[in-house]
């Protein structure tokens, strides 16, 4: 058998490979729905790279049905194995579903197992000259090999998809023994995994050895006078038969009566439609991703209605899509669904317009209007599905060139169906308060309210999964057909699942409340950060050459195996927790070291300074005179957090830090422009009061109603002290229990971060609950209706699935209680403060002032205007903070403080 090449039969081990996906994978991969999918995921990984490197070759996926009568033999032969477990036994009967659609056949005989089946399978192939590959992570079938190399093993190794193919010469090469010796040397090594009991004392290369000595068991037995060592000797005297048990256990079958037809298996090719529905299915994205190229695509799916979608098709120019869509016009506008795309060459080629990114990028930052829209070098191609009442595509309107500043003013009065509204927003120009699209649905908002788990939203990806066709050979004019069917198929689901309320009053608002602060911007100093930048420098360069005097030489500090070396093994510091690369160096390991050598505060202030320098120092500056405001345009991303939180990108400003000096000082460089001022309203302690509100805990509640300190009302309940006996080491004690405790806090990371030993940071765990009954009320049932329904969701529905919690692993069940409780709590902040940005962005409007937000970070708000308008009973100071409670109807009361400001740093 050569290797690399395709073979001309597989003989798949489906045991093999469905257990080792099922144990290699997180338990906590599931569907939309919660059903647990990491052995199909793993399953079909390993078929797809099967195809991949092979491509389509007949192949039979043998499984177990028996024992083969070798628990008759030895009792005890695999008795060590438990039940198959239960989140396996679910994925179980889908395995098949997987083998059938690449046209392999399922291969099984009552009363045996499958290396058997494979073994008589991969004889009648050697006999026919059909070249063999058995993929298995059993090393037992390397027996099946045979000299000619007819039959070759493929054994999976780490992983899911990492492999070895072995012929003759690799076994040989790795054992120091021919193939048919394996069973040999099963009977000597045994075999844990099938509990084989072999010779006690007798491994891998003993027993390589013996038989590299003698030539087979028989002899090795009758030989024991000339075996070195008195215990081993002995041990094969004792177990002899044991060891001729093993070797039997181990000796594969080749001689069953199996009923395949080898003739129609080598002529059986994949089913492309019934692969894309099981994977689609069971939602195995990645595989399907990288199998969908390789297929031969003889057919789609049909549509969510059963059919392919087509409709009457238009050229229209821009300025005629106006006249167009008014033509059907009721006593409102029609609904219409939108898409633009960049252009493929042959779509430019056929129009006659060559597309030029360079004019492109200038085009859409500042187009003129009244340019033509098909014009060269214009950047998009746009499409227009006029919808009926249903919302299917009634007519599509094909148009040329244009950006989506122009598109969307020819639509800005009509209900749109789009994906991504705020990234089609976003080419619609840098003007002040530009007409924002009216959006009807966001497919992409859509997606992610109903699966805030997956990794990504592509729209074709998504319309595949549903099984949408399309007839047009346009792609603005497909993507707008798909927008609108996709979108038919989520308001379903959203209405089912009670999350339409969700999108509806929380997501798509949102959208041009976070594009509008994008477009705003925030002010940076340069001149100042560069100060500050210089001065960190300077320190970085004074703390790198302390650190390397006290280290005696120079390493790369930056490197956790180097700075390992030499805190550990030069300097004798104490090891705590080993990494992949030796001990562990990370922040919470310097800090249990901190006071054992005064290099490790010189290394903590260098990773600080080193980092902030990065991502801020030597970043911003650019950004900001990229501008020519000096204003930094972050990206919010709305479908990233599962707990419904934003966050933000190039650059991240939701981490500026705060509590440091120099982080502080870096917030000072953030200004106002102009005159102006900046105005920041910030939650009081927004996640311990919603504890309060869903434990209904009395004392934290009247310690928020009466406005005061709620770690020192936890510290005087937990610890039966007075507040004037409360020290601040017990106040550091409630307050991390405080903000740990909706997070799953174990003693183990209390004790870690107060630097106390364990059992007293449970001591103080259990306090806490003897005191906090409902808290701990409110945890207990959080985690049992999770463990019921598989999902949690927010006070404003918005859902989120727990898989972790069916987990056999202690540690991911664990994982799954933590975030069950977090979920309702980060996640209920989340949506409050979602609908505050909305309600502040409305109010400012209504007023008419000019002041506007300008960024958010968790639970702050950042708003920037004239002073005049910022102060008093009627001010935007008074009406942002009253907004920002608003959402909030429940006991504790939210409260908001907020400050003014020339900089960031004193409006903080």
């Amino acid at each position: 058998m050569t290797k690399n090449a395709a073979p001309d039969l597989l003989l798949i081990d489906g045991n093999s490979l469905a257990y080792r996906a099922f144990f290699a994978l997180p338990e906590s991969i599931a569907t939309s729905t919660g059903e647990p999918t990491n052995a199909l995921f793993g399953f079909a990984s390993m078929l797809v790279k099967l195809y991949q490197d092979l491509g389509p070759v007949p192949t039979a996926v043998a499984w177990d049905a028996g024992m083969s009568g070798r628990n008759e033999v030895y009792p005890e032969y695999k008795a060590q194995r438990s039940k198959k477990p239960d989140l396996l036994r679910q994925q179980w009967p889908f395995l098949t579903d997987i083998t059938t659609g690449f046209g392999y056949a399922n291969v099984s005989l009552p009363g045996w197992e499958a290396d058997d089946v494979i073994g008589t399978l991969a004889t009648k192939a050697r006999e026919r000259k059909l070249r063999t590959v058995i993929v298995t992570g059993d090393r037992d079938q390397f027996q099946l090999i045979d000299p000619d190399d007819w039959v070759g093993v493929m054994a999976t190794a780490r992983g899911i998809t990492e492999t070895k193919v072995y012929d003759y010469a690799a076994v040989q090469e790795r054992y120091g023994l021919p193939p048919e010796m394996i069973p040999d040397f099963y009977g000597l090594k045994g075999d844990t995994s099938d509990n084989i009991p072999g010779v006690p004392g007798i491994g891998d290369k003993t027993a390589a050895q013996l038989l590299q000595q003698f030539g087979d068991l028989e002899t090795v037995l009758a030989s024991v006078d000339q075996v070195s060592g008195a215990k081993r000797k002995q041990n094969l005297i004792d177990h002899a038969e044991n060891a001729r048990i093993s070797r039997d256990l181990a000796r594969i079958h080749t001689d069953l009566q199996i009923d395949l037809d080898l003739d129609a298996l080598l002529a059986e090719k994949a089913d492309a439609q019934a692969l894309r529905e099981v994977f689609h299915r069971f939602e195995l994205r990645d595989p399907w991703r990288r199998l969908e190229p390789l297929l031969e695509e003889d057919g789609r799916p049909s549509g969510p209605e059963g059919e392919a979608v087509e409709a009457p098709e238009r050229r229209v120019a821009l300025d005629a899509l106006a006249a167009a869509l008014a033509e059907h016009d009721g006593a409102a506008p029609a609904r219409v669904a939108v898409a633009v795309v960049e252009p493929t060459a042959a779509a430019q080629e056929e129009s006659g317009q060559l597309f030029d990114p360079d004019a492109a990028e200038a085009a859409g930052e500042g187009a003129d209007a009244e340019a033509a829209p098909d014009a060269p070098g214009a950047p998009l191609r746009f499409a227009v599905a006029r919808l009926d009442d249903a919302g299917r595509p009634a007519e599509l309107l094909l148009g040329g060139c244009a950006t989506p500043g122009e598109v969307l003013a020819v639509l800005a009065d009509r209900p749109l169906v789009c994906h991504d509204g705020k990234a089609l927003a976003a080419g619609a120009g840098s003007g002040d308060r530009d007409v924002p699209p009216r959006l009807d649905h966001d497919t992409l908002l859509g997606a992610y309210v109903l699966e805030p788990q997956r990794r990504g939203y592509p729209l074709d990806e998504l319309a595949d999964e549903i099984g949408v066709t399309v007839t047009t050979d346009d792609p603005a004019g497909a993507a707008a057909v798909r927008v609108a069917m996709l979108a038919i198929h989520q308001r379903r689901l959203l209405d089912e699942t009670g999350l339409m309320r969700l999108l509806r009053e929380v997501e798509l608002p949102l959208v041009d409340v976070l594009r509008e602060m994008e477009r705003e911007g925030v002010r940076l100093s340069v001149p100042r950060l560069n100060e500050v930048g210089d001065e960190v420098r300077a320190e970085i360069a004074d703390l790198q050459a302390r650190i390397h005097a006290l280290a005696g030489r120079e390493f790369t500090i930056g490197s956790p195996k180097q700075l390992g070396e030499v805190l550990f093994e030069e300097l004798g510091l104490t090891k705590k927790r080993k990494g992949k690369t030796g001990f562990s160096t990370d922040a919470r390991v310097l800090q249990q070291i901190r006071d054992e050598h005064e290099i490790v505060p010189l290394i903590e202030r260098w990773r600080e300074l080193s980092t902030l320098t990065k991502t801020y120092l030597d970043v911003l500056p650019k950004l900001a005179e990229a501008d020519p405001r000096s204003r930094i345009h972050t990206t919010f991303q709305q479908t990233v957090a599962q707990t419904g939180r934003l966050s933000s990108t190039d650059p991240n400003l939701q981490n500026v830090p705060v509590r440091t000096s120099l982080g502080r000082r870096i917030r000072g460089c953030f200004e106002a422009e102009g005159e102006n001022v900046l105005l920041s309203c910030d939650y009081s302690q927004v996640e311990l009061r919603i504890l309060a509100h869903y434990a209904e805990e009395e004392t934290l509640r009247d310690a928020f109603r009466e406005d005061r300190d709620v770690h020192t009302a936890t510290a005087t309940t937990v610890f039966g002290v007075t507040e004037d006996e409360l020290d601040p080491g017990l106040r550091s004690k409630a307050k991390m229990v405080n903000y740990g405790i909706a997070y799953g806090l174990t003693d183990f990371g209390l004790a870690e971060r107060l630097n106390i030993p364990r059992d007293e940071a449970r001591e103080v765990i259990d306090a806490y609950f003897a005191q906090f009954t409902g808290v701990k009320r409110f945890i207990d049932a959080t985690i049992e209706q999770a463990k019921e329904a598989g999902e949690v969701r927010t006070m404003f529905g918005r859902r989120r699935l727990i898989p972790e919690l069916r987990a056999r692993n202690p540690q991911m069940r664990s994982l799954g209680e933590r975030l069950a409780v977090n979920t309702i709590i980060q996640g209920t902040a989340a949506d409050i403060m979602k609908l505050a940005m909305i309600g502040v962005r409305r109010a400012l409007d209504e007023r008419g002032v000019r002041s506007r937000m300008v960024l958010t970070i968790h639970d702050e708000l950042l708003v920037e205007g004239p002073a005049d308008e910022m102060e008093g009973p009627d001010g935007v100071r008074a009406l942002v903070e009253r907004e920002m409670v608003a959402p909030w109807k429940h006991d504790p009361p939210l409260k908001v403080e907020g400050g003014v400001g020339r900089t960031w740093l004193e409006a903080k």
